[in-house]
Parts: structure tokens; sequence; C-alpha cells
């Protein structure tokens, strides 16, 4: 019972953390914002030349689905990196020091990832109840059908999200950028191989798409025998023909526990990332590239010995310079974006120009253009907060006129690296 309750305020205390962050009210608007897309009817869910009439069934479906995808591909974004925050302000060598495990401490961070992903879920089955009455098209609101697809479709979806943002915080080569570039190819295969390998059993499908997709297909062909398929998620220029009647999945005991079932695998993911976890331990991370040190001189006179730090030689400050030198910050963020990068990342890079020299253009086109463009995603990544994490804001955003010249050259050295 003192480990439940120690997961809880662990849980509790983060979660209050993240919604206080500017990123969580960022993350709120732009779902407050698909919530009005939805009801303006930009984004929509349509079957073939079909859709089915507003009612709760329709909307609680149509807005579980939009929730899945938006926040199954973005939302891990949004919930990743509290592992890393606790390091870095220290607040997790304080825990190590505790007789908090490292499985409890994983389950903690997925509880708090979760109800994050969950207050998320909760704005868009209101937006569901307000799209209803703004359309008009039946107004008899029965929330069993409007929440069922949020509760059996969307939370097992993001307790799966919650616990891979986990899962990867604790693998040391997955916890950076490279982590987050990998998650956003693997949710799009996950995706397109779910939806493609679960006609038999769509109830396992991660996203549930293919749950509703078949529901609501069997609903068209019977209203519209011409129905031959089709399935859309979000704008589309094709008219709609026809409206159906469709009172929503039917929600078996078999397809909840189907459901369900990627619940035990986010608790495993969880308890798997309890394995991988460093309880903050320095000596298991890998250590950083040395840095050059001042040479040190022991002098030993008898008995005694003294320490000599070998002199340091600055270079004396010229005159002063008026004026901006635009070039010269320019080649300096250069040198910053370029220096410090790992031998396979410049490999890598040539390795590319090579090939786009060498290789057919309609190869290099398909084939070559998109992993040039995904290069240098990492370095980009740098140009928006290196000033926080190298603890220069203070030198760098006092001096004059920083709009007008030192973030002009920042774009710049960065497009200039998109360039080469």
């Amino acid at each position: 019972m003192n480990q439940v309750r120690v997961i809880y305020h662990l849980a509790r205390a983060d979660f209050l953390e993240r919604v206080r962050r500017y990123s969580f009210l960022i993350m709120l608007g732009l779902v407050v914002f698909l919530g009005y897309q939805a009801a303006i009817g930009n984004i929509y869910v349509q079957v073939g030349d079909y859709r089915g009439e507003f009612n709760s069934a329709w909307v609680g479906s149509m807005m579980a689905i939009i929730a899945s995808f938006f926040l199954g591909w973005f939302g891990f974004y949004l919930v990743k990196g509290s592992v890393a925050r606790d390091r870095e302000t220290g607040v997790g060598q304080i825990m190590a020091a505790t007789p908090l495990s490292r499985p409890w401490y994983a389950l903690g961070k997925w509880l708090s990832n979760f109800a994050v992903l969950t207050s998320m879920v909760v704005i868009l089955a209101v937006a569901g109840v307000i799209i209803q009455y703004l359309t008009g098209e039946s107004t008899q609101l029965d929330l069993i059908a409007l929440l069922s697809p949020f509760l059996f479709g969307t939370l097992p979806a993001m307790a799966l999200v919650a616990a891979v943002a986990v899962l990867f915080e604790t693998i040391g080569f997955l916890s950076g950028g490279f982590g987050n570039i990998i998650y956003f190819f693997l949710f799009t295969l996950v995706m397109a191989f779910g939806i493609e390998q679960s006609k038999s059993n769509p109830a396992f499908e991660p996203m549930g798409a293919r749950l509703f997709q078949q529901s609501m297909g069997a609903a068209a062909k019977e209203a519209f025998p011409d129905y031959e398929g089709g399935f859309m998620v979000g704008a589309s220029d094709v008219p709609v023909k026809g409206i159906f009647q469709w009172s929503g999945v039917d929600w078996t005991t078999d397809i909840i526990l189907k459901r369900f079932t990627f619940l035990g695998i986010a608790i495993t993911l969880t308890l798997l990332a309890g394995l991988f976890f460093d309880r903050f331990d320095p000596s298991r991370r890998k250590p950083r590239r040395k840095i050059n040190s001042v040479p040190i001189h022991i002098q030993q006179t008898g008995s005694a010995s003294r320490t000599l730090f070998q002199p340091i030689r600055l270079t004396p400050l010229t005159g002063s310079q008026s004026g901006f030198a635009f070039f010269r910050v320019l080649i300096m963020e250069l040198k910053l974006l370029l220096k410090g990068q790992r031998w396979w990342w410049y490999a890598g890079a040539i390795g590319l120009f090579i090939a786009s020299l060498v290789v057919p253009v309609e190869s290099v086109r398909t084939d070559v253009l998109p992993f040039a463009w995904i290069w240098p995603i990492l370095v980009w990544s740098g140009l928006g907060d290196r000033e926080i994490r190298q603890n220069t804001q203070q030198m760098v955003f006092s001096s004059p006129s920083l709009l007008m010249r030192q973030l002009p050259a920042t774009w710049l050295a960065g497009f200039i690296v998109a360039i080469l």
C-alpha cells in the first residue's frame, strides 16, 4: 500500500508540473483547434461517398478516431522528457536516494503520461457533445454511445503511447532526437501495418480504426448497396451522396477484452523500461567525450610537494569595434551547428552528397532526397534551445537588436546546412 501511495504522489506531482508548462498549453490549444475544425466540417470521417448521421455514436467515434491519430502521433512528443527533466533538475538524484525501485518509478511516469494524454481525450469528448448540438441532425444525446469509442478505442492506444514514451526515455540511444525520429516512422509503419493485417481481428489494431471502419462500412453497405469500400479521415473533395443511420460499434465482451490487451502490453513495456532505467546512476551512462584540461605539474621539494598550474595565455583584445558584422556571426553560427557532430554524421552527409552526384536523377528524387532532408534534422533541432542547454541565454538575449541581427544569422546558418 505504501508503494501505491508513492506511485500516486509521483504521478500526481509530475502531472501537475506538466500542465503548468507552456508546451501543455500549446498542445491544449491545438486540441481545441482540432475540435473546432471538426465542428465546422473541415475534419470528418467518410466511408466512400457516404457518411453517417451526426448522432452520438457517429460523432463520438469520429472524434475518437481523430484523437487516436492526432494524439497517438504527436502526443508522444508532449509526454516524452519527464525522466530527462528529473535528471537535469537534480530531482532524480533525490529520488535515487529513496527506496523507490526502478519499476515503480517507471509506472509512476507512465501514469503521469497517461493522465496528460487522457486530459486531451476528455477535451475532444466534450467537443463531440458540442458538435452534435451544432449540427442538429440528432438532438438525442446518448452518453454511452458517445463515450464508448473513447473508452474502448482511444484510451488503450493512449496507454500504449505513454508506455512507449517511458521506454524510449530509459534507453540511452532512443532518449534524444534520434528516438523522436524513430517514433515518427515507427508510428507510421505500425498504423499502416496494423490496419492491413487486422482484417480478421479488427480489435487488435492499435489505434482502433479498423474496428470502426468495418462497422461503419457494413452499415453503409446495408443502406447503399453500391458502396464499394473506402474509409477516409480528414478533409476530402469527394461530395457526400448519402447519409445513413449508424448506431455504433457493438462493444461485446470479446472486443473489450481484446482492446484492453493493449493496456497489458503498455504495463509490460513500462516494466521493461524499469529494467533499462539507470536510476540516475552516472556510472551506467555512456561517458561524455573528454574535454582537454590544463596540464598540472607537481613539483616535489624535500618532503613537501607543490602543485603548479600551467599559466593560460589569453589572446589580447584588439581595439573596440562598432557595428554588427553579420558575416562573422553567420560563420560562428555555422561552426556551432556543425562542430561537435559525431563522425558517422559527417560520413552520412558525405555519402548522401556523393550519391546525389552519381545516382540517376529519378532515383535521387525518390530515394536520396528524402534522406537528405531528414539527415540535418537533429542539427536543426538544436537551434531553438541551444542557449538554454548551454546556459548562455542571459548573454545572448541581452545583445542589442537580437531579432534583427542574431536570429536571421541563426536561421540562415540552418538554411545553408540544408543547401549543402
